[in-house]
């Protein structure tokens, strides 16, 4: 028997090839260049010297060779493949572990003995890509040569002269990395055009490799009853969110919790298998189940008689990441990821979950800053969610641990403003008060929940929505967040008070019965039968008890997203 290899493949520096420039044309067309080079090109390469095929999904792949010869020949063919679609935009990396032969052939896509190799894959891979690495900038080193008027990094090669072309494109020059891109979207827009025709007329999609991937997989996976017009076009840029949620969008940055570990354990090439299929499955089942309740078809406007009102800019593996307008982002990221909860869910495993982060931003903010807020609003509820698996994990009671039916899938969300920071966790460190007293004692105030369960963001967008109906009024809601920020039990208590004594009766009612609810559900972790002062809820409005030296408060979360709860539901339910 010769010898035989695990390979391990992952793209390198994904983010930075598909997010060089902030031109929507250019996203999109990076990402289905490096997700058609995952889907279909390792593919072919693995059939053509008879791999084994773990998976291929997310940017990154797992196979079997047989031989040193098979090996070779594969990594050459996927570094080409690589080097020749991403005109050097991108690359790859290759790791190799040995498999013993001590273990057979026979049956070995189920053999538990193989589980350490496939550890020792994984670091191998890492060494691969160089962890940890450092970011280098590439400058130009010729005064004289033009730059690409696009990434700003390569030298300019060509005018952009394909069909649909910009008139501005007449006066830019462009490198062949962006070039390339370009041309990738351009032809993506006539496959969706023929995509969605096949799917109006006869209810599915036959696949084909010269569609896109992602788009023939989540228009298959649409309900019968969605309305999809033939010719139905993508937003051509970000400036047509403009008019979609009063010059607002989103970005939706979603990524499912601890898959490393997961992957970790599971034993045997056909676990590891099983489980990249039904991760990256749930995927788009979650991301379609999302567009049929959330996002349905709208007029265009131009060119375009009919416009998604979202765009992808990645999916697949165990991640997503989508615009859409801001009014609908909350109830979009809730689908998401109760759907992709649910779709996890196998008899003899536990159902995986999401952490996602929203970032609601002006359509004319600088697009890679807005992704720089969505990976650290993101970033911030993976850590929670870590947090929070590992105090239930070691609780001596299990009634003090928050409870959910979604494991640990919690969503996050920020809202720009002028003043902002560029990472979510310092206006995290804004809205929490570390250094207050009360009766000399020393105590805590947090200005928000975030992140929240779904549950918790349930129950918020609905409060949002009946208090709309209400008419709570931005001008008190507005007093109500500059009394929360004084963190205090003074002065932002007193303030609270008098902006609630000013709310009319039903309103008032409304707002108290609401926050006695919440300040319920914080309070029940703490509760002991033998101290009677516990099994009631501590307020002081606007404050609510968590312990005894612990104050929060979801009132200010309430106010950030008052505007940015579609009207739509609000009128369904009058």
């Amino acid at each position: 028997m010769g010898k035989r290899f695990l390979v391990a493949l992952d793209t390198d520096h994904i983010k930075q090839y598909v997010f060089a420039t902030d031109m929507l044309k250019e996203i999109r067309g990076a990402s289905s260049i490096l997700d058609d080079l995952n889907r279909r090109a390792m593919i072919h390469a693995a059939d053509a010297v008879g791999a084994k095929i773990i998976y291929a999904n997310g940017g990154s792949g797992q196979f079997v060779l047989q031989s040193e010869e098979a090996l070779k020949n594969f990594a050459q063919r996927i570094q080409h493949a690589y080097r020749e679609q991403t005109r050097g935009g991108a690359s790859i990396a290759v790791a190799t572990q040995e498999i013993p032969a001590t273990i057979p052939d026979e049956g070995i896509e189920n053999n538990a003995e193989l589980h350490p190799y496939l550890r020792l894959l994984q670091y191998r891979l890492l060494q691969a890509k160089g962890y940890p690495h450092h970011d280098s900038a590439v400058l130009p080193s010729h005064p004289l040569m033009r730059l690409c008027d696009s990434c700003g990094t390569r030298y300019a090669e060509d005018k952009y002269k394909g069909e649909g072309s910009d008139p501005e494109d007449q006066q830019r020059r462009y490198c062949t990395v962006c070039l390339r891109k370009r041309r990738e979207d351009y032809e993506i827009k006539h496959k969706i055009e023929d995509i969605a025709t096949e799917w109006t007329h006869t209810g599915e999609v036959t696949p084909d490799d010269k569609n896109p991937f992602a788009w023939e997989k989540l228009i298959d996976k649409l309900p019968e009853g969605y309305r999809l017009p033939v010719d139905t076009d993508r937003p051509s840029d970000f400036n047509k969110f403009q008019r979609l949620s009063n010059g607002y969008l989103a970005l939706i940055y979603a990524d499912a919790n601890s898959m490393g570990e997961i992957m970790d354990k599971l034993l045997t090439i056909n676990e590891h298998k099983d489980m990249a299929e039904v991760v990256d499955s749930a995927i788009y089942a979650a991301m379609s189940a999302a567009i049929a309740a959330h996002l349905p078809v709208v007029e265009g406007d131009g060119d375009t008689p009919w416009m998604f009102p979202f765009d992808i800019l990645m999916i697949g593996g165990d991640d997503i990441l989508i615009v859409t307008p801001a009014d609908v982002a909350l109830d979009v990221a809730l689908t998401l990821a109760k759907t992709f909860h649910e779709e996890t869910k196998t008899p003899d495993k536990e159902a995986c979950s999401l952490a996602i982060g929203v970032v609601l931003a002006p359509v004319k903010y600088p697009f890679g800053l807005l992704q720089d807020l969505a990976e650290t609003t993101l970033k911030f509820a993976k850590r929670t969610a870590a947090k929070n698996a590992l105090q239930e994990a070691t609780a001596k009671d299990p009634l003090k641990t928050p409870k959910t039916n979604y494991r640990d899938t919690l969503i996050n969300f920020m809202t720009v403003t002028g003043s902002n920071s560029l990472d979510f966790s310092k206006v995290y460190d804004s809205l929490h008060e570390k250094d207050g007293t009360v009766d000399g004692r020393d105590t805590q105030f947090y200005a928000t929940l975030r992140p929240y369960t779904v549950e918790q963001l349930t129950e918020l967008l609905n409060m949002i929505r009946e208090g709309k109906q209400k008419g709570l009024g931005r001008t008190k809601l507005h007093q109500v967040r500059e009394a929360v920020l004084r963190m205090n039990l003074t002065t932002s208590v007193s303030e609270g008070l008098a902006v609630l004594s000013n709310w009319r009766g039903q309103q008032r009612e409304f707002v108290v019965e609401e926050f006695y609810k919440w300040a319920n559900g914080s309070q029940k972790a703490h509760r002991d039968v033998e101290k009677p002062e516990t099994l009631f809820p501590r307020v002081t409005f606007p404050w609510f008890a968590d312990g005894p030296d612990i104050y929060r408060t979801f009132l200010l979360d309430f106010v950030e997203l008052y505007d940015f709860v579609g009207q739509k539901e609000v009128e369904d339910g009058q």
